[in-house]
Parts: C-alpha cells; sequence; structure tokens
C-alpha cells in the first residue's frame, strides 16, 4: 500500500511538471551493466604492490604512460609489469601539455611510441585538463586531435578522461564520439549536465584507500564500455623509405602511404615538415591520409630541420644556425616566438 501511494504521488509529479511545460532529468547512464573495481597510478603512488590490489577486488587498472612529448613516468614499466603479473587488466593514459594542435600531434606520436611493445586491453584514455590560457575551441581542437592521431596510429578506441565540470562547460560534442572516464568526487551518481550520453569509467574519488597502495588512491568504476574491441599490442608503423619516381637531381619525390603512417612519421622520414607535405598535396585534414595515397614530397636542399629540445629559444636555435629568429617564425608559421614547445620539428631555411 505504501508503495502505492508513493506510485501515485510520483505520477502525479510528472502530470503537474507536463502541465507546467517542466522536463524531467536523468543522470546519464552506463555503457554496460556489468562493474569492474579499477584504480590509476602514476609516480605518485610510488610502489605499488599489485598482488594486494588484486586481492582487494581491482579488476583494472590504468598507467600513466606519458607525458607532452619527452616526459615517461618513471614508474611506467615497472607499474606495467606489476599489473600484468598480478593478472590485471591493463590501460594507458597520456597527460598532454599541447597548447596547439601541432603539439597534440606530436604528442600523441610519443605516447603511442611509448606503449607500442605493450599489450593492454582498455581504451587508451586523454587526459587534457590544464588549460592555461587556451580558448574553449582551441581546447577542443587540440583535444580531438590528439585523440584521432592516437586512433590512426594504433587502430585502437579512445576514451576522454574529464571532470564534470569540463565535460559539462568545456568539451563540445564533437568529442562525444569517444567514449567518457569522468571524474567526480561528489554525490552517488554523476551529474546529469554533462553532455555525454553514457559513461565508461567513474571515478569517485582521489582520496580513496585500498590495500597495496600507501596513501592515496583514486579509485573507480568501470563497464564493459571501457574494454578495447581488440587488445593486441600496438604494431610499429612500417618503416618509411623514399620512392623516387623522377630523376635524382630533382628535389621532389613521391612516396606510398603505408598501413600505420601519419604525415608526422612521413616528415621526419624526409627531414621536411608536416606542413610542407600539406600543401604540395592540397591535404583538407593533416589526420586524414590513407594506404595507397601517393604524397609528393618536396625536399628543399637548402634547408634542414631541428627538433626543439628542453630549455631552447627561438633567438638560440637561430643563432646556433646561422639564421634570424623572424626567419624562423615566418618558416614555421609560429605566431609567438616566445612559445616554443620541446619536441616540435622546425624547418630552418638560412
Amino acid at each position: 500500500m505504501r508503495q502505492f501511494g508513493k506510485l501515485l504521488f510520483t505520477l502525479f509529479c510528472f502530470s503537474i511538471l507536463s502541465l507546467i511545460g517542466g522536463t524531467v532529468a536523468y543522470a546519464i547512464e552506463p555503457e554496460g551493466s556489468t562493474e569492474y573495481e579499477g584504480l590509476d597510478v602514476s609516480r605518485h603512488q610510488e610502489e605499488v604492490d599489485f598482488k594486494a590490489v588484486a586481492n582487494a577486488g581491482v579488476e583494472i587498472v590504468y598507467i600513466k604512460a606519458s607525458e607532452g612529448t619527452e616526459w615517461i613516468d618513471p614508474y611506467f614499466e615497472k607499474n606495467y609489469e606489476g599489473a600484468k603479473a598480478a593478472g590485471l587488466k591493463v590501460g594507458f593514459y597520456h597527460y598532454i601539455i599541447a597548447r596547439s594542435v601541432s603539439d597534440a600531434i606530436n604528442e600523441a606520436n610519443f605516447f603511442v611510441s611509448v606503449i607500442e611493445d605493450k599489450p593492454f586491453d582498455t581504451k587508451l584514455a586523454v587526459d587534457f585538463e590544464d588549460f592555461g590560457e587556451l580558448t574553449k575551441e582551441e581546447i577542443n581542437q587540440i583535444t580531438l586531435a590528439f585523440a584521432e592521431e592516437v586512433e590512426n596510429l594504433t587502430g585502437k578506441e579512445v576514451v576522454i578522461y574529464s571532470n564534470s565540470n569540463n565535460a559539462s562547460n568545456i568539451f563540445d560534442e564533437s568529442l562525444t564520439k569517444y567514449s567518457l572516464w569522468v571524474a567526480q568526487y561528489d554525490g552517488n551518481e554523476i551529474s546529469n549536465e554533462v553532455i555525454w550520453d553514457t559513461w565508461a569509467g567513474w571515478q569517485y574519488t582521489d582520496t580513496g584507500t585500498i590495500e597495496g597502495v600507501n596513501g592515496n588512491a583514486d579509485l573507480n568504476i568501470f563497464n564493459e564500455g571501457i574494454f578495447l574491441k581488440d587488445s593486441s599490442q600496438v604494431e610499429e608503423p612500417d618503416t618509411t623509405e623514399p620512392t623516387s619516381t623522377e630523376p635524382s637531381d630533382t628535389n621532389t619525390t613521391t612516396y606510398i602511404v603505408k598501413k600505420g603512417d601519419t604525415l608526422y612519421h612521413i616528415a621526419r622520414s624526409f627531414d621536411v615538415t608536416v606542413a610542407s607535405i600539406v600543401e604540395e598535396n592540397n591535404i583538407n585534414n593533416p589526420n586524414l591520409i590513407y594506404p595507397g595515397d601517393e604524397l609528393r614530397i618536396f625536399i628543399d636542399n637548402s634547408s634542414q630541420t631541428y627538433v626543439i629540445k628542453s630549455g631552447d629559444t627561438l633567438w638560440k636555435i637561430a643563432q646556433e644556425h646561422g639564421t634570424t629568429v623572424d626567419r624562423l617564425a615566418s618558416v614555421n608559421n609560429i605566431k609567438n616566438p616566445n612559445l616554443i614547445y620541446p619536441g616540435v620539428t622546425l624547418k630552418i631555411n638560412k
């Protein structure tokens, strides 16, 4: 009788809402019905006893692999070996610090190079949360560029890691084609304001406790949506080899795109820039090239390339290569000469 009265009250509320034009909001649904306890780790947890973690009921572990274009988590290898030895399902994440689409593409290539010889079980996680002074549009362009490049390089699915605020107010619809791993530490359900319809992972605390981890632990609930369709390891792309179809005294050659290629890898192999290949071949989207495509590569013998290192400035690079800051900025379409990032390849014309 009490249940029947509760039902009548609920129906009454729905009727009132419909009469006044109101709507009923529901929290977003999980992608799957089966739940898995999860943990994510990085250097911050230091030594982790993964056997104890597994005995405590954890089934999935996400491991930080890299950050930017040079930094590999010092516990990455040890965490991976320990988690696999304990029989846990393993996933990887990368922390983005990019400030442009080209930075994002370089970071994606670095991330994939770090994990490419390791089998894993869950979707590759994109972690972008430190936005600096980027606009909302720039944030979404960078996130999408990174995610698409990782997909193209690996053939594996991607998941977007985000707190509920960013998933509600910063990230846009272009990213909802990917699964969501949301961080929200208040309440017993995920906010219904996030723009995703479903979630694959929920990080419900960053101050949890669990056997095998000293100090605070990031604890999660995952469902079937977090798993890869194919958990085989990422294969290293075929080595790029120039195939000349013109006389050797010309500066133009052609290259047939192979499976796993990216413009970034091709450009590095020919010692040219991605921008020069895009311009030479009228490519609308640098992230979309296909096996069998024939690319014209213009090689300027009067120029060379340089990969920016930590601590470099354009002035220092210009001095070392006998050119000027203005020239470097112009050739490489650099809007702010004071903002350059490690890992980015510069074209240098003297």
